[in-house]
């Protein structure tokens, strides 16, 4: 968090991290790694709210996630959305499986409440029941609304669209649209950026470049969008990791 001659500001990444689980053509597959060790730390130090979907939690209670306390994300929400096994060539989703696939959202700042966000179920999506997670964070006397989200990759059913619609509905319903104090949402839509202003009208992008798959980029599905008393500052794609099949995204904003 820091400030300028306008006031705060605020720094948000987001990473679809393949539940620490490598997917990429120049690493072994299914070869574990530690997402927050890929990033740099100054870029750590740098950021205030970290969203982390595809997250892992295995059933012994281990994970990356529990990292995040000693690069100063004090406040942890994970999002449970289904078992399934790391341990092979690619996830399987079984039950009890070895652990949960969750989506996870990390603050340095004080959070003041937290909802999850039932999204429209939508047809053949694996995870029963997929919610967003919002929190609502205090940045030096200001609530400012984060949302993370990640929706189905079930393009050619339509899967993104339904989901991202109703994610827009729930936020209006809650009052985290950017109405009452400045609104951030992050993730992974599985949808092309010339579409979100469609699925999600009246929020703005931040950064814009090609995000999947990681190695060879062909489409940006990743995004950090914004509405309300924000302004993007900057934003960019991160560079190639040979880890996830996503590349990170982060943005630079300015609270008003």
């Amino acid at each position: 968090m820091g400030h300028s001659a306008l006031g705060r500001e605020l720094s948000v990444v987001s990473w679809n991290v393949h539940w620490g689980v490598a997917y990429v053509p120049d690493r072994p597959k299914g070869e574990l790694f530690d997402p927050l060790a890929q990033l740099d730390d100054a870029l750590l130090r740098a950021t205030d709210v970290i969203v982390l979907p595809e997250s892992w939690r295995a059933h012994d209670g281990s994970s990356f996630l529990d990292g995040l306390r000693a690069h100063g994300f004090e406040h942890l929400y994970e999002t449970r959305y289904r078992t399934l096994d790391v341990s092979h060539l690619r996830r399987q989703l079984t039950d009890p499986g070895e652990g949960w696939w969750e989506l996870a959202v990390a603050s340095r700042h004080p959070v003041v409440s937290s909802i999850e966000l039932p999204l429209q179920r939508s047809y053949q999506d694996p995870v029963p029941i997929r919610n967003a997670r919002s929190i609502r964070i205090l940045v030096e006397g200001q609530e400012v609304d984060v949302t993370a989200f990640h929706v189905s990759s079930k393009l050619w059913f339509g899967a993104p669209i339904v989901q991202l619609r109703s994610l827009a509905r729930l936020l209006r319903e809650h009052d985290l649209d950017g109405t009452n104090r400045p609104a951030i949402i992050a993730g992974d839509g599985n949808l092309w950026r010339t579409w979100i202003p469609v699925v999600l009208p009246g929020w703005s992008m931040t950064a814009k470049g090609r995000t999947f798959p990681s190695w060879k980029p062909h489409s940006q599905i990743d995004h950090i969008c914004y509405r309300g008393a924000v302004e993007m500052i900057d934003a960019a794609v991160l560079p190639y990791s040979p880890t996830s099949d996503h590349r990170a995204i982060r943005a630079r904003l300015q609270l008003r």
